[in-house]
Formats: structure tokens, sequence, C-alpha cells
């Protein structure tokens, strides 16, 4: 035998849920408001702690141009006022999500540092390990087109691979030669661009 439920006992329950709803709803806007400021502000603060730290010389950056696939970068600027270089910001899928690197350009087209802003979503003690020393520091003076290999390099354009995270490495080695390839047909002498 089923029960019947009247109106009443059906209407107040879903009003009672609706009623929650809002107020979540509410909460959950108040507290976006109360600290989206402050996200923004890390956020801007952590870029330009990594925009210094690919570009060490820079005593100032110009203003960030956004330029193709949601690509941006900033000029890095001596005391005078002089361009020295570029630092980039650049997204690309990894293994496990989106990992965004800050690349420094020095005017000669060379990597002047790479430092890795976000990669969490790659896996821990593994693809997350992009983001060591050991593995940036070897794109440091690195001139062209760049590849990786998993065996020690032999060749001036090739990075060695992370140990059991080549996807996560080919994508930050992706995100270089994205940098390196916008600057040498936009921003160096004789590019295409205002270099």
């Amino acid at each position: 035998m089923s029960k019947k439920f009247s109106p009443k006992e059906i209407l107040i329950p879903t009003l009672v849920l609706l009623l929650i709803g809002i107020v979540a709803a509410a909460l959950l806007g108040g507290t976006n408001l109360l600290t989206k400021d402050k996200i923004a502000s890390i956020n801007a603060e952590a870029k330009a702690k990594a925009m210094q730290a690919v570009m060490p010389d820079a005593q100032s950056f110009g203003d960030a141009v956004e330029a193709q696939d949601g690509m941006e970068y900033a000029p890095a600027k001596d005391g005078d006022g002089s361009v020295i270089g570029y630092a980039f910001t650049v997204s690309v899928n990894g293994y496990g999500g989106e990992i965004q690197a800050m690349v420094g350009v020095n005017l000669d087209g060379s990597v002047r540092k790479v430092e890795i802003l976000a990669a969490d979503s790659e896996t821990p003690g593994l693809g997350q390990n992009v983001k060591k020393s050991s593995f940036l520091d070897q794109f440091m003076n690195k001139l062209g087109e760049l590849t990786v290999t998993k065996s020690t390099p032999t060749a001036d354009n090739e990075i060695q691979a992370v140990t059991s995270a080549t996807i996560s490495s080919k994508a930050v080695t992706k995100a270089v030669n994205t940098a390196t390839s916008y600057f040498a047909e936009n921003l160096a002498e004789g590019g295409n661009g205002n270099g």
C-alpha cells in the first residue's frame, strides 16, 4: 500500500530546500565578493615575483600585452627604461591539466629563465617535478626550437625529461618554444613586430 502525500507535505520540504539553496548561494556570493580582490592581489603579486625571477636584471616591467592563444608578455626594462627582454606567460596542457609557465626571453632570443606558475593538476612526485630547478635550469641560455629526450641530452637543443613525467616535460618545453617562437616572429629586431 502506497501512502498518498498531501500538497502540504510536498510543498513545505520543497520550500525549505529552496530557502536553504538561496541562503547558501547568497553566502557563497558574499564570500566571493569579499575575497576576489584579495585573490586577484595575491595572483598579481605572484606573477610580479615570477616576472622578476625570469628577468632578474630588470628594474621595471611594461604593461602586459595579450598575444596569441591567451599568451601575454611584458617588456622587461633596465634602469634607463630600455627594453632588455620579455617575460612571457604561457599556458599549455600537461598530463593532468593546465600548466602555466613564465618564460624570460633575452633580446638575442635565448631563454633567460623559466618559472612554473601553476602545475597543480600534474601528478604529485612525478609531473609536479617540472617545478624543480634541476629541470628548469636546463632551459637557461638555450636558443631555437627545443626538444625533449628521455636520456642524457646529446645536442644543444635537447632537454632531459623529468623521470616518468615525459608529457609534463614536453608541455613545459612547448611553453618555452611558444614564447621564443613568438619573440622571434614578432618582437626581435627584423621580426614582423615592433621589436
